[in-house]
């Protein structure tokens, strides 16, 4: 209360209970899966290290160190190494440390846009791929054409269009591919070629499932 007993509006602070309950929906399960999580609790505590992957798992680990030397991150490698489990563990860690954080796979992504296309909202969804603050896009390639095919371009461009704004952003952003880093347009390509920003890393592991 201000001195003439009026709520001083400025000066809230949130409940205790309020700020519990908020903390408990942030770590749990339904916002993880709102924000790309997969199902399968994935961390880097329980990353199956095969020869080939460390080289990754170290990098992954690194960018989301809140003093990474380093913004962008492009893993690349064979179907099956533990690509996937990369990502859902960098973000299980983002987002238990309170930031704000997203993974998509590119086919999630491209098919969000088409639909957006049918009531005009295309630019509000990639809006919010363009500025959230961490992204991490998994399976870039996968059910898409490859670079240079025909009827490629829709595809590419807009792939394209959301990592050249976060590039110019200086946003964090991981991507996995299957592809090899030869294959990727010249332009995304050369994004990742930047010392000073970003990090190349092959995972050579082989297929984890015909280990088993």
């Amino acid at each position: 209360m201000g001195i003439d007993g009026e709520p001083v509006y400025s000066q809230v602070v949130s409940c205790e209970c309020y700020v519990k309950a908020r903390m408990a929906y942030l770590n749990g399960a339904q916002y993880h899966a709102e924000q790309g999580a997969r199902p399968a609790h994935q961390t880097f505590d329980n990353f199956l290290l095969m020869p080939g992957s460390r080289d990754a798992f170290n990098a992954a680990k690194a960018w989301v160190d809140p003093k990474a030397k380093f913004l962008w991150l492009l893993i690349y490698g064979g179907v099956g190494n533990g690509k996937s489990h990369l990502c859902n563990a960098a973000l299980d860690v983002l987002l238990r440390r309170g930031v704000k954080a997203k993974l998509v796979t590119a086919s999630q992504l491209l098919a969000q846009l088409r639909t957006a296309m049918s009531d005009h909202t295309t630019d509000a969804v990639m809006a919010e791929y363009q500025t959230i603050l961490d992204l991490i896009v998994d399976d870039l390639g996968a059910g898409m054409k490859h670079p240079g095919e025909p009827a490629s371009e829709w595809e590419w461009a807009r792939v394209e269009e959301l990592l050249v704004a976060r590039y110019e952003r200086m946003l964090p952003t991981m991507v996995v591919t299957n592809l090899d880093w030869s294959q990727l347009p010249e332009r995304l390509a050369s994004r990742f070629d930047d010392r000073e920003m970003a990090r190349r890393i092959e995972n050579t592991a082989p297929d984890y499932r015909s280990q088993k």
